[in-house]
């Protein structure tokens, strides 16, 4: 038989086991009343317009620009430009050695002379039947084939004489009076500096909601303005390796901005008024997404949402809530579903 002392701490340890259950809520302390309602502070969900400002990063370049060459294989014969200048459009910049191409004009226009001569006598011999038709036809179409050798000598000519194609800024000239130029050879680049465009990109959930005209700022590092720019062409596709669209905008005022440089942009985006809107601190992560703790008939409910546009201070509700549901913002560790709430206004 067991003593009655091994009986006292026997029973002295189960009570001091049953003591620390109770503490613990594992077991209700006989006589304890309901447990209070959790107190949350609320938010009545309601549609309206929702304001973002979209940040994003993109590129400067001209609003045209071009790295002249050499059409075809040929010695710069003269410089006639200045690097770091500006010109104008149809300036004469370089001049490619064309004496050859001179030569073989004059043969031409020497040869087309004597044929037009001979077409001509042709034609008056023709209606005397001094000739035959065909006789006059092989005339007229020597005359023809010289003709059309002359404007494509004068072409070639042409291409000797690189003009600027716009108005525009010098860069840095690349090869010097004597070189044997080819096609892929850079001569100077020109750039067109009296508008800027800005291409950048967004990601694919804003696709609905740019417009074009639509405004945006954006600064450069190094420069302390803001710039504002207007959008100007969107690409009708999205990327489908980055899932984004790409913008571009034009700054019409581009004092102080290089072509090359980096941009923090900023658009400033207003959706229409029907969005529900709930403060960021009423989502809680849930097994398949995001959910929030509706309060209906002084307990608590969970429910799945489904999130838009998210800001540092409001999250767009897609799906999952209606006007007029009532969220709770604060506690939401303690709230379970079935859990009566007590809702407290915000101080």
């Amino acid at each position: 038989m067991e003593s009655d002392t091994v009986i006292r701490m026997r029973t002295t340890l189960h009570f001091f086991l049953f003591t620390i259950a109770c503490l613990a809520g594992a077991l209700p302390l006989r006589g304890q009343a309901p447990a209070s309602p959790v107190r949350a502070e609320f938010h009545t969900v309601k549609a309206s317009a929702f304001e973002e400002n979209i940040e994003t990063v993109g590129s400067l370049r001209a609003n045209e620009s071009v790295t002249l060459m050499a059409e075809s294989p040929r010695r710069l014969a003269k410089v006639l430009c200045e690097e770091g200048l500006a010109v104008k459009a149809g300036d004469l910049l370089f001049q490619l050695d064309d004496a050859e191409l001179q030569t073989e004009l004059r043969e031409i226009e020497s040869r087309l002379v004597l044929a037009l001569t001979n077409k001509q006598r042709a034609e008056g011999l023709l209606p005397s039947k001094a000739i035959s038709q065909q006789e006059a036809d092989v005339a007229a179409a020597e005359w023809r084939v010289l003709e059309a050798q002359k404007n494509t000598k004068l072409v070639q000519i042409a291409k000797a004489r690189i003009v600027a194609p716009f108005a525009g800024r010098l860069g840095v000239r690349k090869a010097s009076e004597g070189s044997m130029l080819s096609t892929s050879l850079p001569l100077i680049d020109l750039h067109d500096l009296s508008a800027m465009k800005i291409d950048f990109p967004l990601p694919e959930r804003y696709a609905g909601m740019i417009r074009e005209k639509q405004r945006f700022t954006f600064t450069v590092a190094g420069l302390g303005k803001v710039h504002e720019g207007v959008i100007t062409v969107i690409e009708p596709a999205i990327d489908m390796q980055t899932r984004s669209l790409l913008i571009r905008g034009v700054c019409s005022e581009p004092e102080g901005l290089v072509p090359g440089g980096f941009a923090d942009v900023s658009i400033p985006l207003t959706t229409n008024a029907s969005n529900l809107l709930v403060p960021t601190q009423a989502i809680v992560p849930s097994p398949r997404g995001h959910g929030v703790y509706v309060v209906a008939d002084g307990k608590a409910q969970f429910r799945e949402v489904v999130i838009g546009i998210r800001t540092d201070e409001q999250v767009q509700i897609l799906r999952g809530l209606a006007e007029g549901d009532v969220v709770a913002t604060t506690n939401l560790n303690r709230l379970r579903a079935g859990v009566p709430v007590s809702l407290v206004t915000a101080p």
